[in-house]
């Protein structure tokens, strides 16, 4: 059970993680200690309980560790791909992976949707970020986001709408300066 476990969960995990760190090589390590974690820890699991939401909570509980013991502030990753206005320096096989048979400037449109969402979730608070991460990449419902956060329901939909009120005013912003 384990081991399909990590073979299911470790992409998501690693997503996860890089969305609270947004560093490569810290979110490895992070998936790879929460796994470690979970072995270690197998034994006070209740299995009525959600596996995914309570290992979820043993990485955000290591991330906010690490925070903790090392003060960072706004890291740049070297890893971080360039990006310059002109769309300069991306790459045209990534630009063009999912345009298969569809016409190519859609796929350059839909490609610079992605970015634009990317960059405001980027931007927005590392809370807004795991919150979002949690509720509409991981597809979690509001139940399973109160476990791995340890907090009710209630103020789990409530921090999910203000995270979502907060992405959309950034994304608004970015669309206006476009047009100006």
């Amino acid at each position: 059970m384990l081991q399909r476990f990590v073979e299911e969960y470790s992409d998501s995990a690693f997503q996860f993680a890089y969305r609270l760190c947004d560093d490569v090589e810290e979110s490895k390590e992070l998936v790879q200690e929460a796994f470690f974690r979970l072995f270690k820890s197998w034994d006070r699991y209740d299995a009525s309980q959600p596996l995914e939401a309570w290992f979820l909570a043993i990485l955000r509980n290591l991330y906010v560790d690490s925070v903790k013991k090392c003060d960072r502030r706004n890291r740049v990753s070297l890893d971080a791909p360039v990006r310059h206005e002109d769309g300069e320096g991306l790459s045209i096989a990534e630009t063009m992976a999912d345009a298969r048979d569809e016409d190519i400037l859609e796929a350059l449109e839909r490609r610079e949707a992605v970015e634009q969402v990317q960059e405001a979730m980027s931007s927005l608070s590392r809370d807004h970020q795991a919150i979002l991460t949690l509720c509409d990449v991981e597809g979690l419902d509001y139940t399973q986001i109160a476990q791995v956060l340890g907090a009710p329901p209630g103020t789990v939909r409530s921090r999910v709408s203000r995270a979502r009120a907060a992405l959309k005013e950034k994304l608004r912003d970015r669309t206006a300066g476009m047009v100006a």
